[in-house]
């Protein structure tokens, strides 16, 4: 299965909700409340990685969508939303991956801008404006132990 990951919200504007969603045959979105950002950005800057927070959370996010599918995923296409860190998250995504028993590989995940008529950007941008439910929402202990 080849799935696209969007985002509606970034995650650092901390003053509003963020959704994360994949569509391509199967749907699945996942928001994270404002104020469970903020959570993790603190956290951030008392480890002194400030910079990191929207990144790695992004990361982290992307494969608490993906998670409960792997097996099935051939190809991750995710949207350019961090232009410059795709690296790392790609390697936080893979990383979790594997401590996990995953076999995702690097060559499977890849970057590209999904555009507004993906059903990805339609699924998250629906959740964003509360015109549908998210299939899961986070908290920031869901998101802590992968970036601790």
């Amino acid at each position: 299965m080849h799935i696209e990951i969007d985002q509606s919200g970034k995650i650092e504007d901390t003053s509003h909700d963020t959704v994360v969603a994949y569509s391509n045959g199967k749907q699945k979105s996942l928001l994270i409340k404002a104020e469970e950002k903020r959570i993790l950005q603190q956290v951030f800057r008392e480890a002194g990685k400030p910079h990191m927070f929207a990144v790695k959370t992004f990361a982290v996010l992307v494969y608490l969508l993906v998670r409960d599918d792997l097996e099935e995923i051939e190809q991750l296409t995710i949207d350019r939303e961090y232009v410059g860190y795709e690296w790392l998250i790609k390697q936080v995504v893979l990383q979790i991956v594997r401590r996990r028993g995953g076999a995702l590989k690097k060559e499977e995940v890849m970057f590209w801008s999904v555009g507004k008529q993906s059903r990805a950007h339609v699924r998250a941008i629906a959740v964003y404006r509360g015109n549908q439910t998210p299939d899961v929402v986070v908290k920031a202990q869901d998101v802590l132990p992968y970036v601790l």
